[in-house]
């Protein structure tokens, strides 16, 4: 392949990049990755690894919350947001008992 081709692969592979960054929420759960159809196409949350996500958080990426929501990805929502309150109550046990 000479530079000609070389040029065009590559304006190809960043087209496909820009146009899933575009598209699509990657979203790291607990469970595995998933592949999120965005709510509305920006360049915002491309990737986020929702695993240690608190309620904080969900607030922040409303957006995040909307596309799982639609797309009937419930699951990811669930288990961060236990996981994060599971987190803070133990924390704030260990605060009361000392440890």
């Amino acid at each position: 392949m000479g530079r000609i081709g070389t040029f065009f692969a590559g304006m190809v592979a960043g087209f496909v990049m820009f146009f899933v960054a575009n598209h699509y929420h990657i979203v790291r759960g607990d469970t595995g990755v998933y592949v999120v159809p965005k709510v509305n196409q920006n360049l915002e949350d491309i990737y986020v690894d929702v695993r240690s996500f608190s309620l904080n958080d969900w607030q922040e990426h409303r957006m995040l919350a909307a596309s799982i929501l639609r797309s009937d990805r419930k699951e990811l929502l669930d288990d961060s947001t236990l996981s994060g309150f599971r987190k803070s109550v133990v924390s704030l046990l260990n605060q009361w008992t000392g440890e």
